[in-house]
C-alpha cells in the first residue's frame, strides 16, 4: 500500500467517525470533494502479467466438473489462493468466464468453511487486491481490483444468507475499504478490447447492495458510502456506457427506499451536485463532456425506475436538462 493510499484511508476513517458522532452531515460532501480532488497521480509501475493461462483453465475446468458431478466436498487454501490470484488475468476466459463463474458456483454450493469465508474476505479487501496501482494511469491492474469487488459481493451475500460468520467489526472494515476503493477508483472502463470486462462501477453497485442489506452496518456507514459514490461518480471522466447508470440507479433506489433518512440525504446530495453544476462553465475537452453525459444517464436511469420517493422524482425531472 502506497503512502497516498494509506493516507486516504486514514482521512476517510476520520470522516466516517465524525459522521457517526454527528459532527458532520451537510458538510460531508464538500469534505469528500476535497479529498478526491487532492488525490495524487502516482507514477505508473509495471503490472505483473500471469502467463499460466493454460494451467489456470485446466484447474477451473477440473473444479467445475467436480462441482457438476457433486464429487467436490471442499477446497484447499492453495486452490482458493490460486483462484483469487487469477482474478488478475487479462484473458477473459480465465478471469471472467473462468474464475468468476467458478467462484459463484463454489459460493452457491457452500463448499467453503466459515473460516475460509473470513480469510477470503480479508484477502479481497487487502491493499494488494483492492488498491494495486489505483492512483496510477489506467492499466491492466483494473481487472484484479474490479473483480475483487465483485467476488466480495458474493462472499457478503452467502455470509448474510448462510454462514453468518463475519462480525460487525469486519463488516464495518469492509465498508470503509470499499469507500476507499470508490474514492480512489477513476478507471470506469467497461469492456476493454480483447481483455473483456473491467466494469468496476457495475461491480461497485453489487457490493454496495450487499452492504445496504446488511443489518449489522449502521446508518452512518450507509450515508458515508452513498456520499462517496455520488461525489466520485460526478468526477469520472470515462464514459459510463455499459449499463453502469442503471446498475447504480438500482443501488441508490435500494438504499433510499429503506428509510426516510437516506432519502432526505440523497436529495441533499442532489441539491449539492446541482449547485456545483450551475457554477461550472462548459469546457471544450473530452473529460468534461463525459462527466456531463454520465450525469444525464444516471439521472435518467433514476427517473425511469419510477420507484423513488416523489420529492426525489420531482427534483430529478426538474434538473435532468440544464443546458
Amino acid at each position: 500500500m502506497t503512502d497516498a493510499v494509506a493516507e486516504t484511508l486514514r482521512q476517510l476513517d476520520q470522516l466516517r467517525t465524525k459522521l457517526s458522532r454527528g459532527e458532520l452531515y451537510q458538510r460531508l460532501p464538500e469534505k469528500i470533494d476535497a479529498l478526491i480532488d487532492d488525490l495524487p497521480h502516482e507514477k505508473r509501475t509495471p503490472v505483473p502479467v500471469l502467463k499460466d493461462n493454460t494451467a489456470a483453465l485446466a484447474q477451473v475446468k477440473s473444479l467445475r466438473l467436480q462441482i457438476k458431478q457433486k464429487t467436490l466436498t471442499g477446497l484447499s487454501d492453495a486452490e482458493i489462493n490460486f483462484l483469487l490470484d487469477h482474478l488478475a488475468a487479462t484473458d477473459p476466459l480465465v478471469r471472467d468466464k473462468g474464475v468468476y463463474f467458478l467462484f459463484n458456483d463454489i459460493l452457491q454450493t457452500h463448499l467453503l468453511t466459515a473460516e475460509q469465508i473470513t480469510r477470503i474476505s480479508q484477502r479481497l479487501i487487502s491493499p494488494e487486491m483492492l488498491y494495486g496501482h489505483i492512483l496510477e494511469t489506467k492499466s491492466n491492474a483494473i481487472f484484479l481490483r474490479s473483480f475483487s469487488v465483485m467476488i466480495l459481493s458474493g462472499v457478503l451475500y452467502v455470509d448474510r444468507m448462510h454462514y453468518h460468520t463475519l462480525t460487525t467489526a469486519t463488516i464495518e472494515t469492509i465498508s470503509l475499504r470499499i469507500a476507499g476503493y470508490i474514492t480512489m477508483e477513476s478507471d470506469g472502463r467497461g469492456y476493454i478490447g480483447t481483455r473483456g470486462w473491467a466494469h468496476a462501477y457495475s461491480h461497485v453497485g453489487n457490493v454496495l447492495d450487499e452492504l445496504t442489506e446488511n443489518a449489522a452496518l449502521n446508518r452512518a456507514n450507509k450515508l458515508f458510502y452513498l456520499t462517496i459514490l455520488l461525489e466520485r461518480y460526478q468526477r469520472l471522466e470515462t464514459p459510463l456506457i455499459f449499463g453502469e447508470d442503471h446498475r447504480l440507479a438500482l443501488t441508490i433506489a435500494n438504499l433510499v427506499n429503506k428509510n426516510k433518512l437516506y432519502a432526505d440525504y440523497f436529495l441533499m446530495l442532489l441539491h449539492y451536485w446541482q449547485r456545483s453544476l450551475m457554477a461550472l462553465q462548459p469546457q471544450e475537452n473530452e473529460g468534461f463532456w463525459n462527466q456531463w453525459y454520465n450525469r444525464n444517464r444516471l439521472l435518467q436511469a433514476l427517473i425511469i425506475r419510477g420507484d423513488l420517493p416523489k420529492r426525489i422524482q420531482d427534483f430529478l425531472i426538474q434538473i435532468v436538462d440544464v443546458f
